[in-house]
């Protein structure tokens, strides 16, 4: 009789070659406390009040210096969490840096706004905004905004995490899991928008992307190979497209953000995870429609600062490899019934999954020749 019996063998997912490296830019850190009206100053402890040394203490030495300049996190707090006791107000042009391994988290600790900008701009590196709390912008109400590898995530309140009033850019970030009644994503009329190698996903029950008001024709939202997906609840990636702009690959899993110029399909993106790097990603499979469909990408990293290969991916994330490991049991018996059971363990380099190929073959002897006697199938696997 034929006997049931099944081997594996792991099927990984292989990463594409990379391009050359780059040494990502990052302006250099002024020495002196103050220079002219633009200060610079270090943030070197985690503490959400104003003791000397703290981010709102920072922030109030930029303050006193005429409203603008550079606000560092020192390398010792890297990858830590600042819990604000009070919402963090900006005026004048300030730009906050993480370091690149480990970024910094600023929380509201669910109770106020993040981060409120009255000046003309407001940019952060390697940061992460969460668990804020307010009527509008709970993670952060600017009037200019950019982020660059920074995430907005995990804030709520009846509107939106993020309210802009003239113009926002995203570019290597992540807006995810925000629990909002409007857009995650608000800007105002006539305000000038830009995803650029971004992720705005499960944010919810609201869009992920939005007007306050009518949009004026002044109004520009420019997105250019950007995942927006499974936003909304009912499904709602954007309340409108009036003056959307496209280029490079842009993936929607709905029609909501416009028909031309736009990928419609499932990202099939993986859930908010530690990828690497200082800020959360949405990791996806090697079978998702993002792999290898951007076109005339401006990063050569993603938000890990993993190298983007020649054929890059749109959204904040690269897919790389998941080196796979199994170890399989040599014992394997067969039962009365013929059947045997097959047993091991398999270990995974990062969250993924993907589908095992398992087959075994044993050599029996029928008359005078011997037969190759096998089982083959394949299963899915979730990988830890």
């Amino acid at each position: 009789h034929a006997v049931n019996l099944l081997g594996l063998a792991a099927l990984g997912a292989c990463a594409d070659e990379p391009i050359a490296p780059r040494n990502p830019s990052t302006p250099a850190h002024k020495s002196s406390a103050q220079t002219g009206e633009w200060v610079t100053v270090t943030v070197t402890n985690t503490s959400g009040g104003t003791d000397v040394g703290s981010l709102r203490w920072a922030a109030a030495q930029v303050a006193a210096g005429g409203g603008s300049g550079s606000i560092w996190m020192d390398a010792k707090i890297a990858g830590d969490t600042i819990a604000l006791d009070a919402e963090l107000k900006l005026a004048g042009m300030v730009y906050i840096y993480a370091p690149i391994e480990g970024g910094i988290t600023i929380s509201g600790k669910d109770q106020h706004r993040v981060i409120s900008s009255t000046g003309e701009r407001l940019v952060l590196y390697n940061v992460t905004i969460t668990k804020g709390f307010a009527d509008y912008g709970s993670g952060i109400s600017a009037v200019e905004l950019g982020l660059d590898n920074s995430n907005v995530q995990h804030n709520r309140g009846p509107r939106s995490a993020i309210f802009v009033e003239r113009s926002l850019y995203i570019g290597n970030g992540t807006v995810s899991g925000n629990a909002t009644g409007g857009p995650a994503v608000e800007y105002a009329s006539g305000a000038q928008v830009h995803f650029d190698q971004a992720t705005l996903a499960y944010n919810s029950p609201g869009p992920g992307l939005g007007v306050n008001g009518y949009p004026s024709y002044a109004t520009k939202v420019m997105l250019n190979n950007t995942i927006i997906s499974n936003n909304g609840s009912p499904q709602q990636n954007c309340s409108s497209f009036f003056g959307f702009v496209y280029l490079g690959t842009n993936i929607s899993n709905d029609w909501s953000c416009g028909e031309v110029g736009i990928v419609v399909a499932n990202p099939l993106l993986l859930p908010l995870a530690n990828n690497g790097g200082p800020v959360m990603t949405h990791a996806f499979t090697g079978y998702s429609p993002a792999r290898n469909a951007g076109t005339n990408c401006t990063y050569d990293t993603d938000a890990r600062y993993v190298y983007r290969d020649t054929k890059c991916d749109p959204g904040a994330y690269e897919f790389d490899r998941t080196t796979v490991t199994i170890t399989i049991d040599p014992n394997v018996k067969v039962d009365a019934t013929g059947k045997a059971l097959l047993t091991g363990t398999i270990k995974c380099s990062r969250y993924d999954y993907f589908r095992l190929a398992l087959e075994l073959h044993q050599d029996q002897k029928v008359g005078k020749q011997v037969v190759d006697i096998h089982s083959a199938g394949d299963i899915p696997i979730e990988c830890s």
